[in-house]
């Protein structure tokens, strides 16, 4: 599965100048106890910053690429059938 996501990233990076919405779908720690929740954000990438290992949205949510489970985007229909 992480090599999955590995690739649609890397997908989203190649095609970052053309601001595809996509949806990612990813767990937020609770800072005061145990536990968490999922969390989609639906948007454009800004960035994606390899050395903070976060993805930076166009509204300037920083996602965990560590906590990401699941992205979507109509972009990797086209993406010469790697991905579906």
């Amino acid at each position: 599965m992480r090599a999955e996501l590995d690739e649609k990233l890397r997908i989203v990076q190649d095609r970052i100048d053309d601001r595809q919405e996509i949806s990612i779908t990813y767990f937020q720690p609770d800072d005061k106890k145990d536990g968490g929740a999922y969390i989609t954000a639906t948007g454009c990438v800004k960035k994606i910053d390899e050395y903070e290992r976060v993805v930076v949205m166009v509204d300037g949510a920083k996602i965990p690429i560590e906590e990401i489970i699941e992205i979507n985007a109509e972009l990797f229909n086209d993406a010469d059938g790697i991905l579906v």
